[in-house]
């Protein structure tokens, strides 16, 4: 079904793809991408998970209560249904808006990054700032400044764009001894972890070589740049390699 034929079908019960949605509503759809991107099941537990690493600036709750309550919300806003174990599903509407909300704040941290010259630690926290002021016109402003995007500065895919391609990525801990990668996409939530990474030059586009995989001392080591880089393995299976 085209974008077209969903905004008329979800006008017909007064809620069109293009209403303005709140904040709340917003944060809640791109956690709801993301988990969807990583294939996780979406709960009220997930959520809140995810809620919790967002800048205390969005003044969101970060009890089950508060994330069930908006859960209520979003089901009587049509922008998704609940199972009888309480898992979330998008709707057509809810899915259309979670990568309309995905796309725009990709692009603000692609914009703030590249443009603003703001430090990649601090990206997440000042796209989110940003995002929820963006309007239609600005946003397509700013994927022209850019030259139409597939990726923001993280690797994680901007929705939308022509140029994405579908590529097999793992995780960095279940790679293979001796063998090379290229870094493909690296978590943005956490500032002094991304300047750990930063600094260390692990950032998407870097090749890297794996030294050691120690499932006994829950370590991996990496080379690269001529540097060894050791790293957690519950930490490493959050960065992507191809």
């Amino acid at each position: 079904m085209t974008t077209e034929k969903q905004i008329r079908k979800w006008e017909n019960i007064k809620c069109p793809v293009h209403r303005k949605l709140s904040s709340n509503a917003e944060n809640y759809l791109y956690a709801m991408h993301l988990l969807n991107e990583k294939k996780e099941k979406i709960t009220a537990s997930s959520i809140l998970e995810y809620i919790k690493v967002l800048p205390s600036t969005e003044n969101l709750g970060t009890s089950l209560p508060t994330v069930t309550g908006m859960l209520k919300r979003m089901v009587r806003d049509h922008l998704i249904i609940k199972n009888k174990n309480n898992e979330v599903f998008l709707t057509e509407y809810g899915e259309i808006s979670a990568k309309e909300q995905t796309k725009r704040f990709r692009l603000a941290s692609k914009f703030v990054h590249e443009i603003l010259k703001i430090d990649l630690k601090n990206v997440f926290q000042e796209a989110h700032l940003l995002e929820h002021a963006i309007s239609q016109d600005v946003e397509n402003a700013i994927e022209k400044l850019l030259n139409y995007p597939d990726k923001d500065p993280f690797g994680q895919d901007i929705p939308g764009s022509k140029k994405t391609e579908k590529i097999n990525i793992i995780p960095l801990s279940k790679t293979t001894k001796n063998k090379s990668y290229t870094i493909s996409k690296i978590p943005p939530e956490n500032p002094e972890f991304v300047d750990f990474l930063h600094t260390n030059k692990i950032l998407p586009g870097s090749i890297i070589t794996i030294h050691e995989v120690s499932d006994t001392r829950g370590i991996i080591n990496i080379k690269i740049n001529n540097n060894s880089v050791d790293l957690a393995l519950n930490v490493a299976k959050t960065i992507w390699v191809k």
